[in-house]
């Protein structure tokens, strides 16, 4: 009888009858983002704690028919550090789940369960299929689900309701998800990019550098794009170069003349402060955020959002984030200042010569990778045509009095 009054609320067949009277509240197994076990079959682990009111989600794996949920209960246990329950998979005491300051307990109230929001029996003698879910949970916040006539010679007969609770529920975290992306405080950046009164910082991390670079960006308006972003900074530095268009990237190449470190042939994704972030020429960026570039092969799962998809079905979304720590890029050599506007340049890249937005008697200096001087001129209308036909392929970076553009020549 114990055992009975474990798993299932009781009530008198007088004041409840046969009828269910709530229904569970459950959750879709593609929400559920951790899962522990290997198999071809799949179920759903819920603890429903009362107080406070809280519901969590594991997803559970399996090979074969079915599984006892003894099974399930202590196999999630021994993967979880965060869960953990007290007395026996037949006689529950406890079951609690601590994670940074949450702590949730369902001592001192009973622990109560069901199988698809049904009458279960005792832990270890209740198997479960494919497709189910068991629902752990504490017996005060409960409610009376559907229920089974027991035939009792010894007590009398009765209804069996089992337990529910309509608490809605979250799936739990994968442990170490989502990981602590790197970053750099503003007032440590040496290399500003744009003028105006708001600013953000924009890093790239290689997989194969020892550090994470990080510029300045600043500019005007509420917010930017992160292809505006890029852009202009990839125009304003000779060392950064960018593959590929702003919405579908394939490289970022930095080259000082001593170090050359590209994404390539890894895949180039992004966050903004550590979250999702949408295509470069889709997102924006506000005064204060921080935008990151780098590998896919070296990224951590960060904080996720789920994506409603009619095409290839609902899922999570995890953001990409590095843990490298983050170093300020220094100026390019050759330029002075730090604080720099874009200069416009046609075309770019270029094989003959290149045309420079320019204004009059304003001195426009070429310079190579390493800083050195290649070409110089005065600036005599508002266009200046420069001849890079001798010039060696590469990149190079043009100055007309405080503007700067980065060019390709090919």
């Amino acid at each position: 009888m114990k055992k009975v009054l474990f798993f299932i609320v009781i009530f008198c067949s007088v004041l409840m009858g046969a009828k269910a009277q709530y229904q569970d509240v459950t959750i879709a197994p593609n929400r559920v983002k951790y899962w522990v076990g290997t198999g071809s079959n799949s179920a759903v682990f819920i603890v429903n704690w009362c107080d406070p009111d809280t519901a969590l989600a594991w997803g559970y794996r399996f090979d074969g028919d079915s599984v006892l949920v003894s099974t399930m209960l202590t196999d999630i246990v021994a993967a979880d550090a965060r869960l953990g329950f007290s007395g026996t998979v037949s006689w529950l005491s406890d079951l609690y789940y601590a994670e940074g300051t949450d702590t949730f307990r369902i001592s001192p109230d009973y622990v109560v369960y069901n199988v698809s929001g049904g009458y279960a029996d005792v832990a270890d003698a209740q198997y479960f299929h494919s497709g189910d879910y068991v629902k752990f949970g504490g017996y005060s916040c409960s409610l009376p689900g559907d229920s089974v006539w027991i035939v009792d010679p010894t007590y009398g007969n009765y209804w069996l309701h089992a337990s529910v609770w309509n608490t809605p529920i979250e799936p739990v975290e994968i442990p170490g998800i989502p990981a602590e992306d790197a970053t750099i405080s503003a007032s440590a950046i040496q290399y500003w990019v744009g003028t105006g009164s708001n600013q953000a910082v924009f890093i790239v991390d290689w997989c194969t550098a020892p550090n994470a670079l990080a510029w300045g960006y600043r500019f005007n308006g509420e917010s930017v794009t992160v292809a505006t972003m890029l852009t202009d900074i990839a125009n304003a530095d000779p060392r950064l170069t960018v593959a590929g268009t702003p919405s579908w990237l394939t490289d970022l190449v930095f080259n000082d003349g001593e170090q050359v470190y590209s994404i390539l042939p890894d895949y180039v994704v992004y966050n903004v402060n550590g979250g999702f972030a949408d295509a470069a020429d889709a997102q924006t960026v506000n005064a204060g955020d921080y935008v990151k570039f780098g590998g896919y092969g070296c990224a951590q799962m960060g904080s996720s959002v789920w994506v409603e998809d009619p095409s290839y079905g609902d899922y999570w979304m995890y953001a990409s984030v590095w843990n490298t720590p983050v170093i300020a890029v220094t100026p390019p050599t050759g330029v002075a200042n730090y604080e720099q506007t874009v200069l416009s340049v046609y075309p770019n890249p270029c094989t003959g010569s290149v045309r420079i937005q320019t204004e009059v008697n304003e001195t426009v200096v070429l310079y190579n990778l390493q800083g050195a001087e290649v070409l110089r001129t005065v600036a005599q209308d508002d266009i200046t045509t420069l001849d890079v036909n001798e010039l060696p392929a590469g990149v190079y970076f043009v100055k007309s009095g405080a503007r700067t553009a980065k060019i390709v020549k090919r």
